[in-house]
């Protein structure tokens, strides 16, 4: 695990860059090279800085590049609570209004379907590159603490009904999905992270109680702070 701490945005912003390349770098002799985005405004600085990346790559790598949603709501994804709409407004639709991406490379579940999380599974089987905005309760994607999906086995994605945080039915990963992961990056910014980065950090705090440190057992993992 490699922690980069400074309170400088736009050093972390740097810091961001280089790592993005890196793991495009890494990841440049794959036919497809999927990214899970997080939806949170907080991260806008970032995705700026992704924007700017993307003008600066070669148009056959942007061609390998998809996007994912893991985190997801189950409503409308024009509604203001779906994090692929906030993440559009962000960051997507700038890359399809300049033609660097296309829709199709933006991969989201068909909540029309029954069996959804069979359906997306089907699109996304492996997560290369992870964006994960860190919440004061410690959870990742909506594997909540102390939540009984914690103990899910399957290499799947599951369906939640009983979300803590409203909307209640979301699409997560499964922790054996995420362990899965290659590139994993967390943020944790700002004052009110403090208490999640102590229980992240902390080794006698459970992943059950702190979800987030689930993301240790990925094999390459960065965070991103600015609580110095």
């Amino acid at each position: 695990m490699q922690t980069i701490t400074n309170n400088n945005p736009e050093t972390l912003k740097k810091q961001f860059n280089n790592y993005i390349l890196d793991c495009f770098n890494s990841l440049q002799n794959r036919d497809r090279i999927v990214i899970w985005l997080s939806g949170w405004s907080s991260l806008n600085i970032y995705y700026a800085e992704f924007a700017n990346i993307f003008e600066n790559i070669d148009s056959s790598l942007r061609d390998k590049i998809y996007f994912c949603f893991l985190d997801e709501r189950v409503v409308d994804f024009d509604s203001i609570d779906s994090n692929y709409k906030l993440v559009k407004e962000l960051f997507l639709a700038e890359l399809i209004s300049k033609w660097y991406v296309k829709q199709t490379q933006i991969l989201l579940p068909n909540f029309n379907l029954n069996d959804y999380e069979t359906d997306y599974f089907n699109q996304v089987k492996h997560i290369d590159i992870w964006l994960f905005w860190v919440w004061p309760d410690c959870h990742t994607c909506s594997l909540f603490p102390n939540h009984a999906l914690l103990r899910d086995t399957t290499f799947w994605y599951l369906k939640i009904s009983d979300s803590p945080k409203p909307p209640s039915d979301r699409i997560t990963i499964s922790v054996n999905m995420l362990y899965d992961i290659d590139f994993a990056s967390a943020f944790f910014m700002w004052e009110g992270k403090i208490e999640a980065y102590n229980k992240f950090m902390d080794e006698s705090v459970s992943s059950d109680d702190c979800p987030i440190k689930l993301v240790k057992n990925c094999e390459n993992l960065i965070i991103f702070s600015d609580l110095t």
